[in-house]
């Protein structure tokens, strides 16, 4: 590795690759997945639990 850069430099470089990386394969793989997640009308937040299977 060259010796001006840092581990910090590099960790911090190759971590923002990798992001940028899986940002653009989830939107190239997953883009109706995704819209269907952010323009849901019943929100993962919102859902009521559900009761716990009867007769067990």
């Amino acid at each position: 590795m060259l010796p001006h850069f840092t581990w910090t430099e590099y960790l911090l470089t190759v971590a923002a690759l990798v992001t940028v990386y899986y940002v653009i394969v989830g939107i190239t793989f997953f883009r109706q997945e995704l819209k269907s997640f952010f323009n849901s009308k019943n929100k993962l937040w919102q859902r009521a639990d559900k009761p716990p299977p009867a007769g067990q």
